[in-house]
């Protein structure tokens, strides 16, 4: 039968194992979970790197100026003034002719058969001229549309092929125009534009370029397009 102190020795034996069993079992716990980590770390470095190798730059575009300074462009909107104010002078030429007509009522008598006929043809010949210069007006805005909308499609097709061969991968909508701060709808507009800075990777005066290649090519005469 063992006596006291052998019981003693025994169970201080038994607690060191024990205490050592915890600490040798923490330690490769660590062991494991730093491995681990230093996986989990270097794939989400390699993911990184690859998504930094393929990513491409950020640049902005002042489509206003590039519409503005667009030849063809130009070309085709103030071919449409000059028909509108064409039509301005025609219809007003038309109006002023109805006046003068109408001035000729008095010598109808009123209530008679003669001058409720010539009323009748005057408010049909303004019925007629205010229908005209609507549908007039109307196809004028619809080749106005058409015309943005081709210009815009162009712009697109050049703006994508210059993103593409200067590895960019996005392009964003900005306003280079200066704020007059004297007036509240600019100094409004300006505050809340979308590009608050950028570092020279402005494409407008590129994409500019490229769109009036085309047209100056276009207006040269026959003989030195080839040369």
């Amino acid at each position: 039968m063992a006596d006291e102190g052998s019981f003693v020795r025994n169970s201080s034996t038994q607690c060191f194992v024990s205490q050592g069993g915890r600490v040798l079992k923490s330690k490769i716990t660590k062991l494991v979970l730093v491995a681990i980590a230093a996986v989990v770390s270097f794939q989400v470095n390699q993911t990184a790197n690859a998504q930094g190798a393929n990513a491409g730059l950020v640049a902005i575009l002042d489509v206003a100026k590039v519409f503005k300074e667009n030849l063809e462009f130009t070309a085709q909107m103030q071919s449409i003034k000059a028909e509108a104010e064409r039509l301005k002078v025609d219809i007003t030429a038309e109006q002023d002719a109805i006046k003068g007509r109408a001035q000729q009522v008095t010598q109808y008598e009123v209530g008679t058969a003669e001058r409720n006929k010539f009323e009748g043809d005057l408010e049909i010949q303004q019925a007629a001229l205010r229908t005209k210069a609507r549908q007039a007006e109307a196809g004028l805005l619809n080749r106005e549309a058409r015309i943005y909308y081709a210009t815009y499609q162009k712009m697109q097709g050049i703006v994508s092929s210059v993103a593409t061969q200067n590895n960019i991968s996005l392009v964003l909508r900005f306003d280079s125009q200066d704020i007059d701060q004297t007036k509240r709808d600019e100094v409004i507009k300006g505050v809340n534009r979308a590009v608050v800075y950028h570092n020279r990777l402005d494409l407008t005066s590129m994409v500019t370029k490229a769109m009036n290649a085309g047209a100056a090519q276009a207006a040269a005469p026959t003989g030195t397009q080839n040369k």
